[in-house]
């Protein structure tokens, strides 16, 4: 198997963070091959997140890197600040990821996560970091709604 993965990563599903930094992936999301095949998650600050990356984009991931050379530092920061807080992950046979604490602590992730599809990629969030996005984006529509209905 190459690791490719049917469909699409789509949806919201609820999950746990085990004391082992273990979270057990939605079904529809998993990989073929299980333990064989392996992606990426990184910690994406802007996003306050940790961003899961499939195989198949590891992989151009990887063929992008070794393109990069040492006469190019600006390249070479990038890419070690995303090594920096990434970590490549495999499934076990219950579909659990381990991160390592480092992105559990960047993502300041609690027991209570959130999986958010992505289509092409998928987060991993805190439970609380959802609520407070979801709390921006109903204030965000609010405002916009009475913007465009003042007298409502």
């Amino acid at each position: 198997s190459d690791g490719a993965h049917i469909g699409l990563f789509t949806g919201i599903h609820n999950g746990k963070l085990d004391e082992k930094n273990r979270v057990t992936i939605p079904a529809a999301w998993r990989f073929e091959g299980g333990g064989e095949t392996s992606f990426l998650a990184m910690f994406h600050p802007a996003l306050g997140a940790i961003v899961v990356f499939p195989p198949v984009m590891v992989k151009r991931i990887s063929d992008a890197a070794q393109q990069v050379t040492v006469s190019d530092p600006d390249k070479m920061n990038a890419l070690s600040l995303l090594a920096s807080n990434s970590i490549q992950v495999a499934c076990d046979k219950a579909g659990r990821i381990t991160l390592n604490e480092h992105v559990v602590k960047e993502a300041q992730l609690g027991r209570d996560v959130v999986f958010k599809g992505g289509f092409t990629t998928f987060q991993i969030l805190s439970k609380n970091s959802i609520m407070w996005e979801q709390f921006f984006y109903i204030k965000n529509f609010l405002i916009y709604f009475y913007s465009i209905f003042p007298n409502i």
